[in-house]
């Protein structure tokens, strides 16, 4: 499968908004099933670098930054096209938008994502509470940089 990673267009504002709701759903199924709008993803984006995943013209993934704290806010992949790679070519992506060490939120009920950040050389720093519950901030490991 190809898949190319680049930057958000507003033309792409539908599709991801749409994704982003899909997405959720599948992955926060603790949630009410109606609770994520299509809205919430203009709300969870405004201000960030996003990048887009592509493939056949279709968005199927995507990624948003917040530069100014090296934070990774969103990675979110269609449910069809998780466990394609397409998560780790959003985060490498990523990696020019960082100007220090990254950082993340993990919400802890979200075990599949954990693992996969996990995977990608990204560690536990500390546990909280937050309104979706209680998360774990997390960090990449620096040496699992390259």
């Amino acid at each position: 499968m190809q898949v190319i990673v680049r930057d958000f267009v507003e033309a792409d504002r539908e599709a991801l908004r749409q994704l982003f709701v899909v997405s959720r759903d599948a992955a926060f199924s603790w949630a009410v099933i109606g609770s994520h709008k299509l809205e919430d993803f203009d709300m969870s984006t405004a201000g960030e670098r996003i990048l887009v995943a592509e493939h056949s013209c279709h968005p199927v993934g995507f990624a948003s930054v917040w530069q100014d704290d090296s934070f990774l806010h969103n990675l979110f992949v269609h449910p069809r096209y998780q466990g394609l790679g397409v998560g780790t070519m959003l985060l490498a992506g990523c990696d020019k938008y960082f100007s220090g060490a990254p950082t993340l939120k993990c919400l802890k009920a979200n075990e599949r994502a954990k693992r996969f950040y996990q995977s990608q050389g990204w560690r536990v720093r500390s546990e909280a509470d937050g309104p979706e519950g209680p998360y774990f901030l997390m960090e990449a490991d620096p040496r699992q940089q390259v």
